[in-house]
């Protein structure tokens, strides 16, 4: 190879070296552009702390400090009403269903105490919300409580026409009508949304005592009424019933309870049929 020749080819050859260092020299101003321009933007963004739930969460339900947590989220995607501080929901009820993750908002939130007027949050378009007197033994003594799932048992008379071969008297005269009692279950799995509750007055004007940490005690109060979610014509059902002077009698059910019981009206017929009593001398 001749001088000339390799003159050239050293001559080419840096060239080539100048042009990929200077394309280098590109793509290393490139990314660290981008990499500044990325860090800029993060800089920029302002978030804030929201409440969020931490399990799907149904119409009706009571907040736990189990069913809340806060996260940070972008200050442009919090709502204007969104709950910042879990202690503001606690033993609220919600509105709505929320799905597990979902922010928290105020205006879906409830108290649950009887003097904000606010009982219609938990409705769903096809229930509405009926007062049922609590004079049954397991009310008075304050066993039953919001939330709770009740069965509702009913005793009352009924005029029943006498069918067959009874309806003739011995002189061929239709029988009357009589008046006969019955026991039936009337709704089972009732849950109960709210309670009307009275306060129960301390005598004279002592002061009220305090507990050990210093406060107050909350004051003795009596179940009044339980209010109910109910299907229109079960509640035009009940109200028949309580114009009907029934006797009613509420038991309490496992709070998982998903069990329909398929129960038998009790007459004064069952009653002798189940104890044998006609058999007796």
């Amino acid at each position: 190879m001749s001088n000339k020749t390799k003159a050239i080819f050293i001559v080419l050859a840096g060239l080539a070296l100048i042009a990929i260092g200077v394309l280098a020299s590109i793509i290393l101003i490139q990314r660290s552009q981008q990499q500044k321009a990325a860090v800029e933007q993060q800089a920029e963004v302002v978030t804030t702390r929201v409440v969020v739930v931490t399990r799907d969460l149904s119409l009706g339900d009571a907040l736990a400090s189990t069913d809340l947590t806060t996260v940070n989220v972008p200050a442009e995607l919090a709502p204007r009403d969104a709950v910042m501080n879990v202690e503001d929901a606690l033993g609220k009820i919600i509105k709505t269903d929320l799905v597990q993750g979902e922010m928290v908002l105020a205006h879906n939130l409830a108290d649950p105490t009887n003097n904000n007027n606010d009982l219609s949050f938990i409705l769903g378009e096809n229930h509405v919300l009926m007062a049922f007197p609590a004079d049954d033994l397991m009310s008075r003594n304050n066993m039953v409580q919001r939330g709770d799932i009740v069965d509702i048992f009913a005793t009352f008379e009924e005029e029943v026409r006498v069918v067959g071969e009874e309806a003739v008297t011995a002189t061929g005269e239709a029988q009357e009508p009589k008046m006969r009692a019955f026991t039936v279950d009337t709704f089972q799995r009732v849950s109960v949304t709210a309670l009307v509750l009275e306060v129960i007055p301390q005598e004279g004007n002592a002061t009220p005592t305090q507990n050990a940490d210093g406060t107050t005690p909350p004051p003795e109060t009596q179940i009044k009424a339980y209010l109910l979610a109910m299907d229109p014509q079960d509640a035009l059902v009940l109200k028949h019933l309580k114009d009907a002077d029934a006797n009613f009698d509420i038991v309490l059910r496992n709070p998982t309870s998903k069990t329909e019981f398929t129960l038998t009206p009790v007459t004064d017929e069952y009653i002798v049929e189940l104890y044998g009593l006609e058999i007796l001398p």
